[in-house]
């Protein structure tokens, strides 16, 4: 397997571009999603609409990869793949539903569980596209479950709060919101930390 040097400098020196355009892509697809998908109370989203979501994000985020990843269309397929793994398996499209509970400890607690349990699934489809193109993919598989994790018991925590205050459900959407803008950061940086390289022969 070959690497290109020049290519692999020239991939990290645009590190700040990228991660821009991750974090804004990330928020603008879920955004765009929402034309498309209901939010609801966690796990009442249908499996069907999960993937349509999926395909969104997976799309806008192969927008960014293509850049630095041979096969990209295979990112969209990932996503695909594990969102619907996600939804089948009953654990509920985290990036779409809300918990069923108000108090804040326990929205805390659940978004940072079910947030990893989604993003070792969904990151383990995505590492299988990562693992020969970026050294250091390996740390994807811890990271994008923690990134979940943190992300989605934020949101869901910020929404619990806001709720307090006037008990309306568009404060959900505010909260997911702010779980795919951290998410958007988060993994933004992570990707930025992996030694990006060209592959010139597969073979």
């Amino acid at each position: 397997m070959k690497t290109d040097k020049k290519y692999t400098k020239n991939i990290n020196k645009s590190g700040i571009w990228f991660f821009l355009k991750w974090t804004l892509g990330t928020i603008l697809a879920f955004g765009f999603s929402l034309l498309f998908v209901e939010i609801g109370e966690r796990p009442e989203l249908p499996t069907f609409e999960a993937i349509i979501g999926a395909a969104i994000v997976g799309i806008s985020q192969y927008l960014m990869l293509r850049g630095r990843l041979n096969h990209a269309w295979l990112w969209p397929l990932a996503c695909i793949l594990g969102w619907g793994l996600i939804t089948g398996s009953g654990i509920g499209a985290m990036g779409w539903v809300t918990p069923r509970t108000n108090i804040l400890a326990l929205r805390t607690i659940y978004g940072f569980i079910f947030g990893a349990i989604a993003g070792s699934i969904l990151g383990t489809m995505q590492w299988l596209v990562l693992r020969k193109q970026a050294k250091g993919a390996i740390h994807w598989l811890w990271a994008n479950p923690l990134c979940w994790g943190i992300a989605l018991a934020l949101g869901w925590t910020i929404a619990g709060w806001l709720r307090l205050f006037a008990n309306l459900f568009l404060f959900e959407v505010v909260g997911l919101t702010v779980t795919w803008f951290a998410l958007g950061i988060t993994t933004g940086i992570v990707l930025n930390c992996l030694k990006w390289r060209r592959i010139l022969d597969l073979h």
